[in-house]
């Protein structure tokens, strides 16, 4: 993937430094419980493929690593090079078998039909109406026939203290990326993407939600 390539969604390479120490305090140590769910949540069997969109400094890549034997595979990307170089980083610190490279959701650079898993972890909310559709129709193509997609992310706020913290999030921040996530629409985007069995597999802190969608063994016409 050329280290050039732009995407218009938001990328977090100025805070890619503070990202992994900000995000444990500001999460009040949920991140790490967050991970462990999704991981739970992922069913990862040892000889899977898998790629991790906006994977950011790779700490669930690096989880997924772990449980994989030598017939599997992970993939991180991010659009934000010094997020991948932190993840780089940690992998070889590890000695871990993760693969990292800077690319975009909405232009995925792999062929047709390769993965058993696509993931994203609080990626999409990161991106407009127009490139989640374009992300979820990239990973549908990359995926197997019967491969399946998990997608942790913002959804409709099912507690008032939630709907408040999201939609100031949206005008504190102006980050209209987060309107469909805040609306539920991620399970039409996918659906419209030719995903099939949409459904919510768990929902925390009346914020968050845990989607998985599969491709279906037959592929839809082009």
């Amino acid at each position: 993937m050329s280290r050039t390539q732009l995407t218009r969604g938001r990328e977090l390479n100025h805070v890619a430094w503070l990202y992994d120490p900000l995000t444990e305090t500001l999460s009040f140590g949920r991140e790490q419980r967050f991970r462990i769910k999704t991981m739970e949540l992922l069913e990862v069997t040892p000889a899977d493929h898998i790629l991790d969109v906006g994977c950011g400094t790779g700490t669930l890549t690096l989880m997924i690593a772990d449980r994989l034997s030598p017939q599997g595979k992970v993939i991180g990307i991010d659009a934000a090079p010094k997020m991948i170089a932190i993840a780089e980083k940690k992998s070889r610190r590890r000695v871990s078998s993760a693969q990292f490279q800077v690319g975009i959701a909405e232009q995925l650079d792999f062929r047709d039909n390769v993965f058993d898993i696509v993931v994203n972890s609080m990626f999409t909310h990161h991106i407009d109406h127009d490139l989640k559709q374009r992300f979820f129709r990239e990973a549908w193509r990359v995926l197997k026939p019967g491969g399946r997609l998990i997608t942790a992310d913002i959804d409709r706020p099912t507690t008032v203290l939630a709907k408040v913290t999201g939609w100031f999030g949206r005008y504190l921040l102006l980050q209209p990326e987060l309107e469909d996530n805040l609306r539920g629409r991620l399970p039409e985007l996918m659906a419209a993407a030719g995903f099939a069995g949409v459904r919510r597999l768990a929902h925390l802190h009346g914020l968050i939600s845990f989607f998985r969608a599969e491709k279906p063994q037959q592929e839809r016409a082009a």
